[in-house]
């Protein structure tokens, strides 16, 4: 008989699940974008198709009487690819046979690492999508792809060598950014699959064609991001400790993506957040009865800024040809 081991059901509920916490921790605790975005099932498989508009359609007023020119509709349609994100999880029989609990216990015991590993590497495809250096080229598109390719990025600063991006993300689902993953799939975003119930040999040696008995089950989630509009993503690039951003330039950061409708939301890593907290040093107000230096800022403008350690610190002018 199969074993049944936890599965993260329906993302956009999942996140934020109750039955299943220590998982759904392991996957996110590295990642304030899986932690905050929006989520929702893909509307065509492991494709997801919407429309867009090039121009709005024309209106005047006319006298009465008079007629009115009727106004073409001019939009077009695009469909996104969802990416398989996979992991076998992989262990001689032997071992597992001795674990405390048996192949349940060793699941429960190495799952959260694997999920761990999933998130990581689904953080590092949002972020930085199929550039060649810092993303994976086998996936989708990433923020920094977008954001050039949308004319929405700033520069701190000219040192283009071991720097940061501080980003602003306007998630919506109707027309700013999402992830999506495939809404065919009963509403399971990463499945866990046990390959055999009994032992199975796999080489361990491709010289002399070793076996070992194994135990073996296969992680895998569909899931892309979609960045329909162009009011959805910015970046600031080129940020270290020489080089923060200046007020104007956080502010052009939020009104890059501000629209009637959505969440936005800016991210950081360590360094990113202590160049934005900086800006605050210098308006921090000190009386008698203080006894806490605190220089952190939790939002500004009233967006919230999330710190995301995928984002990495060590960025060069390879973003700049994404």
């Amino acid at each position: 008989m199969a074993l049944t081991y936890p599965q993260l059901q329906n993302l956009a509920v999942e996140w934020g699940v109750r039955d299943n916490p220590a998982v759904i921790v392991d996957l996110v605790k590295s990642s304030g974008i899986l932690q905050t975005a929006l989520v929702a099932p893909s509307n065509f498989g492991n494709k997801h198709k919407y429309k867009y508009w090039n121009a709005l359609p024309s209106a005047a007023f006319r006298a009465l009487g008079a007629g009115i020119v009727p106004s073409a509709i001019s939009k077009d349609r695009a469909a996104i690819d969802l990416w398989d994100l996979s992991s076998l999880m992989q262990e001689d029989a032997q071992e597992i046979a001795a674990h405390p609990g048996g192949k349940a216990g060793w699941v429960a015991a190495n799952l959260g690492a694997f999920l761990e590993g999933m998130g990581q590497a689904a953080s590092k495809q949002i972020i930085y999508g199929t550039n060649t250096t810092f993303g994976g080229t086998d996936g989708f598109m990433g923020l920094h792809q977008y954001a050039y390719a949308n004319s929405n990025v700033q520069t701190a600063g000219t040192d283009a060598s071991a720097t940061t991006s501080i980003f602003a993300v306007r998630w919506d689902e109707a027309n700013g950014a999402s992830l999506r993953y495939n809404g065919n799939s009963d509403g399971n975003l990463i499945n866990v699959v046990e390959m055999n119930e009994a032992p199975q040999l796999a080489v361990t040696n491709t010289s002399t064609m070793a076996q070992a008995p194994v135990y073996s089950w296969w992680l895998n989630a569909f899931f892309t991001l979609v960045v329909p509009s162009a009011a959805s993503v910015a970046v600031i690039k080129d940020v270290n400790a020489s080089n923060c951003p200046t007020v104007t330039e956080m502010n052009t950061l939020i009104d890059e993506v501000e629209a009637n409708s959505g969440r936005i939301v800016i991210y950081a890593n360590k360094l990113g957040r202590a160049c934005i907290e900086s800006l605050k040093d210098t308006k921090l107000t000190q009386y008698n009865e203080t006894m806490d230096y605190n220089t952190r800022l939790s939002t500004w403008r009233g967006v919230p800024i999330i710190l995301d350690t995928n984002i990495s610190s060590a960025e060069t002018s390879a973003l700049d040809t994404p």
